[in-house]
């Protein structure tokens, strides 16, 4: 066997959790054999990096489900508008609300704490 060929084997049994007598025993030479082979071996290659993810495009994705595109269609047609505008419109007066919302509880407390 060639000393390439055993220092892979003995990579290999290394990693099965064999050390290095039992792996001399199995390989028929001798444990300073092994030894040497695993102080000589090359530091293992360093894991590749995974590949950038792809840029998603800009805007809003929601994942589809029956209600969501029949509650887009009415308002479509309510509005007469194409799709991305009506759920434009749909998040800016639910947005609308939620400010309303927060004013009127920071009025609330300024006034109690006045």
């Amino acid at each position: 066997m060639s000393r390439a060929t055993r220092r892979i084997v003995v990579a290999h049994l290394t990693d099965r959790g064999m050390n290095p007598a039992e792996i001399a025993a199995e390989l028929g030479v001798s444990g300073d054999t092994v030894r040497r082979d695993l102080r000589e071996m090359p530091p293992p290659a360093p894991a590749p990096e995974p590949a950038p993810a792809a840029p998603v495009a800009a805007g809003l994705l929601l994942p589809e489900s029956t209600q969501l595109r029949q509650d887009l269609s009415v308002l479509t047609a309510a509005f007469r508008a194409q799709p991305e505008d009506a759920a434009r419109f749909a998040v800016h007066q639910a947005a609308e609300g939620v400010r309303h919302h927060w004013q009127a509880r920071a009025e609330a407390r300024a006034q109690a704490s006045a």
